[in-house]
């Protein structure tokens, strides 16, 4: 284990934006990779947005989300590291999910070392500093505020309207096509890569990228996670230093042969 660096696995995977809304091949093909993660002992990280919307709160726990936490909360306690980073649609999971579901909630952004390799892990809804909309509006809605506010509203008032959210949301999804803050984006790593890091890892975007880059003796890594339900497309980070994309087929293995 590095120093300042409690997240030291030797190799490791990493998904986003997976979006799960009801028991389809989707949701069954994420439970299956998680399943082998745990067979094969390969530390899982999820960069936000599991679900189309998810509550912290159990009360406001969606019937289709329940067997998927529980078989998340089974596999880790038989093992298998979990690793969460809260995407845009996740609200107030810390309390209720690290140590049962998770091993780590981040509320932010994470940093782990994956063998020698210093990695920065964020969802990347605020890669973008120009958004001040976006960035005033989860400023408020994910404030301590907001958070004691739906923690003292009864679930019949809540769930109708989560309800609504989840829906709009879930259209929402289908009609995305967001663009990429390129400029943003580079610069937000290039800051990342001065202070030593050496992957960044993003999710939101939906949109599978792997740009390189040239820092003195080395090669920096920004990787863009594209959505789940894309060919189940996932990142992989071996000790070896080796990375890269790779598609889910239930059977084959999660990392390419040494």
């Amino acid at each position: 284990m590095e120093k300042g660096f409690p997240i030291s696995p030797e190799r490791a995977i990493f998904l986003a934006d997976a979006h799960l809304n009801q028991e389809d091949i989707h949701t069954r093909n994420f439970l299956a990779l998680a399943d082998r993660a745990a067979v094969d002992k390969i530390p899982l990280f999820l960069l936000g947005d599991v679900f189309d919307l998810w509550f912290g709160n159990p009360g406001l726990t969606f019937g289709f989300q329940k067997p998927v936490i529980e078989y998340l909360r089974r596999l880790r306690r038989e093992g298998l590291r979990l690793y969460y980073v809260e995407g845009n649609r996740d609200f107030y999971l810390k309390r209720e999910h690290e140590g049962t579901t998770f091993d780590v909630v981040s509320e932010g952004d994470l940093q782990a070392v994956v063998g020698k390799k210093r990695v920065y892990l964020s969802h990347g809804d605020t890669v973008n500093r120009a958004d001040f909309v976006y960035r005033f509006w989860k400023g408020i809605s994910k404030s301590r505020l907001a958070n004691e506010a739906v923690a003292h509203l009864p679930p019949s008032v809540i769930l109708p309207m989560a309800d609504w959210i989840e829906r709009n949301f879930k259209r929402s999804n289908r009609r995305h096509r967001g663009s990429f803050p390129e400029r943003e984006a580079r610069e937000y790593s290039l800051r990342l890569f001065k202070e030593g890091i050496d992957f960044v890892i993003l999710g939101h975007f939906h949109q599978e990228r792997l740009d390189r880059f040239s820092r003195e003796a080395s090669t920096k890594v920004v990787a863009v996670l594209p959505s789940w339900k894309d060919r189940w497309r996932y990142f992989f980070l071996s000790a070896e230093g080796e990375y890269g994309f790779r598609a889910f087929k239930p059977g084959d293995p999660l990392l390419p042969p040494e």
